[in-house]
């Protein structure tokens, strides 16, 4: 029901916008075409005023007819696009619902094995200021899922599950919005993992509890990364609800495991 009140709205739209502006509008273009007069735009408001209502007439009934069918077909066109793109509108509103009492659960059941909770990227609660380390930490949490099962990295919530939000975190950025957020989680991800890296993550951004957070859906690689620091190259795992750092030889091992 809903379909057919767009469709023939925009039915409507179309026929009265044609009728009654593109005809006249017309009229006065097609004078100064025959006659032959230099375009003024003073001239066209007066052609325009002295012919509107003779557009109107009996005489003028075919090309009246004419553009009334175009405006109508074009609203009719119109009205079914729109309407397809308001169904399109409603499904993505009922996902979004979804994943967002998906994400509430999430949290709810705590860190485990495929998720882990962090406060901020940037924002020190103890310290109340930036603090520039904590993207080493997001960096590890981020490789340590992509070197095991892969999972979600939630940012805005602490480690009893209480949401924060990235209200602080904005506070630290340049660009202090979600598209600034995420630029961000891919510099700290191109930076210490590598370009490649940015492909395995993606994130999106939900209100819960009236407050905004960051989810990153980490993706398990297929080949081994690491987290470059700037000082050292270290390799890390995701075991039960926390990350762990490999020795060499740990690593090797691992691998090895892996691979059989």
């Amino acid at each position: 029901m809903a379909k057919i009140k767009i469709i023939f709205i925009h039915l409507l739209l179309g026929v009265g916008v044609f009728y009654f502006l593109v005809h006249p509008f017309t009229m006065v273009l097609y004078w100064f075409e025959y006659s032959n007069t230099p375009f003024a735009t003073s001239l066209f408001l007066e052609i325009l005023n002295e012919r509107f209502l003779e557009s109107f007439s009996f005489n003028m009934k075919g090309m009246s007819t004419l553009l009334t069918l175009l405006g109508g077909i074009l609203g009719l066109v119109s009205g079914f696009f729109w309407s397809q793109l308001k169904k399109k509108d409603s499904l993505i509103n009922v996902q979004q619902r979804l994943l967002q009492r998906d994400i509430a659960e999430i949290i709810a059941d705590g860190e485990n094995e495929k998720v882990e909770f962090k406060s901020s990227i940037r924002y020190d609660y103890f310290r109340k200021a930036t603090n520039r380390d904590l993207e080493i930490v997001i960096a590890k949490t981020i490789v340590g899922f992509m070197n095991t099962k892969g999972g979600k990295l939630i940012i805005g919530v602490d480690d009893e599950g209480n949401t924060l939000g990235l209200e602080n975190d904005y506070k630290t950025l340049k660009h202090k919005n979600k598209d600034g957020y995420e630029r961000a989680i891919f510099r700290i991800i191109s930076t210490q993992l590598g370009h490649e890296a940015c492909f395995s993550n993606h994130i999106s951004f939900y209100v819960i509890n009236e407050k905004e957070i960051c989810v990153v859906d980490i993706e398990p690689s297929k080949e081994p990364v690491y987290v470059n620091d700037g000082t050292s190259t270290t390799f890390y795992v995701r075991t039960g609800n926390a990350t762990y750092p490999l020795t060499v030889k740990e690593t090797v091992d691992y691998l090895k495991t892996q691979k059989t």
